[in-house]
């Protein structure tokens, strides 16, 4: 039984009930009339346009756009009316209140029997869709700004070789807008040597460097993935970036940088807690989709790594992004 015969052969009234029914906004349009009128809707079509049935039929579908005519998808519309064809097109649509939607809709030319011309004409309301499209966009552009800084910068501490801080903020703002449109989780890790003013008053700075450099070597060879990033922040404290990094790794990742800098025994015998230089690190994941921004997860993290090392050496404290420690 083929299609066309199915639909001949349904009742007037059931057709009716079946586009009356239609979870999607549906209207029909006199396509005979110059003006192009409304001559029936459903009532999705009045909830999704805001709009009285008595308001639109009799009256053009433009109605619908306001004030705001000049948009390419009504130029569209008009093109394919012209040419009897069908179009779909997305529109910056209002309802009464000045509500503005994203309403794509859908237009297909029919001639009754009679020859009659008519619209059918379905309507849905993408606003989220829309403004999704809109924040990814947006997304990938910033995300295109930062690619482009980080580029021009010269990214390397001259005394550690790793990155440096300014080169690390650049690429901390890159993995976060990338993590964000590829829903990946990014987990900042941020190391500290404890007591590292008592080991300077003790040693000097040659030495001082020099230990910095070995804790340096410690922290970047943790991080060899080719999306991994280490750098010197600061004086004396170490950042990296880890993408898509198993939860239960985190810290287990964290204490072997720390003991990796335990192991080399650099001595620093005034410090009231310990007598080896030791690191302290605090571990930050983030769902970048779903979390405030890329700035306050380093705020976040320097705050917690201050109170950690205050509260004693060798510290490895691991916290998702925006959730307090106990």
């Amino acid at each position: 039984m083929s299609e066309k015969f199915i639909i001949d052969a349904l009742p007037n009234e059931l057709a009716v009930a079946l586009l009356a029914s239609a979870e999607e906004g549906v209207a029909v349009v006199d396509g005979n009339d110059p003006d192009q009128p409304v001559a029936w809707l459903n009532p999705a079509f009045e909830q999704l346009s805001g709009f009285q049935r008595a308001e639109l039929v009799g009256n053009n579908l433009r109605v619908l756009q306001g004030a705001d005519r000049d948009q390419p998808g009504a130029a569209e519309i008009a093109a394919a009316v012209t040419a009897e064809r069908a179009c779909e097109s997305l529109l910056r649509s209002y309802r009464p209140d000045g509500t503005l939607y994203w309403n794509r809709l859908r237009m297909t030319p029919w001639r009754d029997s009679d020859g009659h011309l008519w619209w059918l004409v379905f309507a849905r309301d993408v606003s989220a869709q829309r403004e999704m499209e809109l924040m990814l966009g947006r997304q990938s552009d910033r995300l295109d700004a930062a690619r482009s800084r980080l580029e021009e910068a010269d990214p390397t501490d001259r005394l550690t070789g790793l990155q440096n801080e300014q080169s690390f903020l650049q690429s901390l703002e890159l993995a976060w807008f990338s993590c964000a449109r590829d829903r990946r989780s990014l987990t900042l890790f941020l190391f500290a040597p404890d007591y590292f003013d008592v080991y300077l008053d003790t040693f000097g700075r040659v030495a001082g460097d020099s230990a910095l450099r070995m804790a340096a070597r410690a922290v970047g060879a943790a991080f060899r993935r080719a999306s991994d990033v280490s750098a010197r922040l600061g004086d004396a404290e170490f950042g990296a970036l880890g993408i898509d990094m198993e939860p239960e790794m985190l810290e287990p990742h964290a204490r072997r940088v720390c003991e990796r800098v335990r192991a080399l025994a650099l001595r620093n015998p005034r410090s009231p807690r310990a007598r080896d230089l030791s690191l302290s690190a605090v571990v930050l994941q983030a769902q970048a989709d779903r979390s405030p921004d890329w700035r306050g997860l380093l705020e976040e993290g320097r705050a917690a790594l201050a109170a950690a090392q205050a509260a004693g050496t060798e510290q490895v404290e691991v916290r998702d992004y925006g959730r307090q420690g106990d």
